[in-house]
């Protein structure tokens, strides 16, 4: 197979020099010995056979690829390599590597007097630190069929705010978030759009709650998308649910902040003036010390500890103005400023047929690098949002899930290669990020993606 050249993307705001290159072949995973007189009663081996004629009928993921403990353990390097390779923060380098799809490299790598090294074998190969108590932690992201490796610090997701600095606005940042975040139960076809709830989004970086509600009744919000409550139980669910869980967040982690947009939908007669009521006297007047209610983007100090309305609906003429006015944008576009021009978004989410996915990747790719473009001088940045959910009810094809798992896995790749970062090109920022069936699996690596962009916003010193 032909060699390509090595290219390594560096997405954290530390310097990073690659010291050694070692090259492994491609450790063989054993088959199924035959079945014969001798061996079968071997319980192991039969179960080996019949999970092998199982995977071969049936839709079961192919087993993991064999990890660095793996290849460190039943491998000799046959090719090694003294290099000298300094990646400066954000920085992309190509380099002079030739690499074989065949092999398996490994890199060693230092920042400053710690040591590290990764086996590229899988698409997210473990980066092994080797200096035991340094505070550096790395990522690593493989893309096999582009000769590409990005990495990115590993820094706890659950704090990720408090490495930044008090005076940058909330447009600057860039924060992952979740479409409809509570629906992550039983229900509906097309209604379900998390893998997990809202706790666990949380602690795994999630700093945007998008959240559907329905008036009950003069003091009651449940929990719907569209027309269908979330969950097929007997039981509603509440909106002081995820409120709770915010609440109770952001007392353990004061310098995190938490942006929760909120809209109207469901049955019944209640319009934005009731519902806006509702909201406020029933939710937010109660817990009004925790909430940034201002109508304008606050910097993270403002912003720190605190629920920041994102007003998804309109006010009465008798209620003061409150929260970041994102009343309207156009529906289902690629990209549209909000009339209060605090917001530009992309939420083109009408994708009628497996075929038009292309069409929403393309959007998305778009917006994220709409939002990284450099600021005129002494303007405001907006704040972009941009929704990676798309669905279509009456075709299981385009079903949250089915969409998600295309769009997902596009936008981690644009993050990893494509997507400009750091002040050379602007802010390099992506803005919020909406998603859907992030966490499934214990996968959080888009998050993580998005989280490595604020890279050059980090306090120093």
């Amino acid at each position: 197979m032909a060699h390509e050249n090595f290219t390594i993307r560096n997405l954290s705001s530390t310097e990073i020099t690659i010291t050694r290159v070692s090259r492994f072949p491609q450790p063989t995973v054993p088959g199924p010995r035959p079945v014969t007189i001798k061996n079968i009663t071997n319980i192991g081996n039969l179960t080996h056979n019949f999970t092998s004629f199982v995977a071969r009928t049936l839709p079961i993921p192919p087993p993991a690829e064999p990890s660095s403990k793996t290849i460190a353990e039943n491998a000799q390097a046959f090719s090694e390599e003294d290099v000298l390779i300094c990646l400066p923060a954000f920085g992309i380098v190509p380099t002079e590597i030739k690499f074989n799809k065949d092999e398996v490299l490994r890199l060693a790598f230092v920042v400053g007097e710690a040591k590290f090294r990764a086996d590229l074998n899988s698409h997210t190969p473990a980066v092994h630190c080797l200096s035991p108590g340094t505070e550096h932690k790395f990522n690593a992201v493989f893309h096999r069929n582009h000769s590409h490796l990005a990495l990115l610090s590993s820094a706890s997701l659950g704090g990720w705010m408090e490495r930044l600095k008090d005076e940058t606005p909330l447009s600057l940042i860039s924060i992952p978030g979740t479409h409809n975040t509570p629906t992550c139960y039983t229900a509906l076809p097309s209604v379900r759009c998390q893998a997990v709830g809202p706790k666990q989004q949380l602690e795994n970086g999630i700093r945007f709650f998008d959240v559907r509600c329905q008036v009950d009744d003069a003091k009651s919000l449940s929990l719907v998308h569209g027309a269908f409550p979330i969950a097929l139980t007997e039981f509603k669910k509440n909106l002081k649910d995820v409120l709770k869980e915010a609440y109770s967040f952001l007392d353990s982690n004061p310098h995190e902040c938490v942006i929760i947009s909120l809209k109207r939908e469901g049955r019944g007669d209640a319009d934005d003036a009731k519902f806006a009521k509702v909201l406020k006297e029933g939710y937010i007047d109660k817990e009004a010390s925790r909430w940034y209610l201002e109508d304008n983007i606050p910097t993270l100090g403002q912003a720190r500890g605190k629920a920041i309305l994102f007003r998804r609906f309109t006010l009465p003429s008798d209620l003061r103005q409150f929260g970041i006015n994102a009343e309207h944008w156009d529906y289902n576009t690629p990209d549209s400023n909000t009339p209060s021009g605090v917001c530009r978004v992309q939420d083109f989410c009408e994708v009628l047929e497996p075929a038009t996915i292309d069409k929403k990747v393309t959007y998305v790719k778009e917006h994220l690098e709409r939002s990284a473009k450099p600021l005129q001088p002494d303007t405001i940045k907006q704040l972009f949002v941009n929704f990676l959910s798309a669905s279509n009810f009456w075709k299981v094809g385009c079903w949250p899930e089915k969409i998600a798992e295309k769009v997902n896995v596009e936008a981690k790749r644009h993050l990893a290669i494509d997507h400009v970062a750091g002040k050379e090109h602007g802010d390099g920022s992506t803005g919020v990020v909406v998603c859907d069936y992030v966490g499934e699996g214990g996968d959080w690596e888009l998050v993580r993606l998005i989280v490595a962009m604020n890279g050059w916003i980090e306090k120093t010193g």
